[in-house]
């Protein structure tokens, strides 16, 4: 497990374990699994601060995180370019799942694969459908962020997980966009 992939491990039992803190909350009978909750809480807490501090040291091997960003970027342009050659098709929303907005989910999942596999290169494929939607917003968005990405460099494995975040809620603002124009 890289620990990139530890770090995201950690954090989503330290949210599972919050959770289960504010039900204990609500049941004093239940005061003995809130005081084991809490302790396991804050162990995995301690975990996850030594952690970042190790993610914030300077590395050289972290600008490779970088590049597999960037191929990601371009798995994706280049998956517009080839789906808009075919006219009057557009980025399949769905990506052959029954979920509507299925690929602002696999996109960030990519971004993500390059991130916890420290710059491992996730094969990028957008499928197409003649279901129409303006998807300008999404591609202005993976431009810029390739735009930025080629523009900079990462020291630490927390500049990183920190640039992740930047896309992922940025992509997220697109997708709550479809959501009031009720698209997806």
């Amino acid at each position: 497990m890289t620990s990139i992939e530890k770090y995201y491990d950690l954090l989503d039992k330290a949210n599972i374990s919050n959770y289960k803190i504010s039900l204990y909350e609500l049941s004093p009978e239940e005061k003995r699994e809130l005081t084991e909750e809490a302790k396991y809480n804050s162990n995995i807490k301690q975990q996850l601060e030594i952690l970042k501090i190790e993610l914030s040291k300077k590395t050289e091997d972290v600008d490779y995180i970088r590049t597999a960003f960037i191929h990601v970027a371009n798995g994706v342009l280049n998956s517009f370019e080839k789906i808009e050659k075919w006219g009057n098709h557009y980025p399949d929303l769905d990506q052959g799942m029954i979920i509507r907005g299925y690929l602002l989910g696999k996109i960030l999942s990519d971004f993500k694969t390059a991130l916890k596999f420290e710059g491992a290169l996730p094969s990028v494929e957008i499928y197409m459908s003649t279901y129409k939607w303006d998807y300008e917003p999404l591609k202005h968005l993976i431009e810029n962020l390739k735009d930025e990405l080629i523009k900079s460099y990462f020291e630490t494995k927390m500049q990183a997980i920190e640039y992740y975040e930047h896309i992922r809620k940025s992509v997220l603002q697109i997708t709550e966009r479809l959501r009031k124009e009720r698209i997806i």
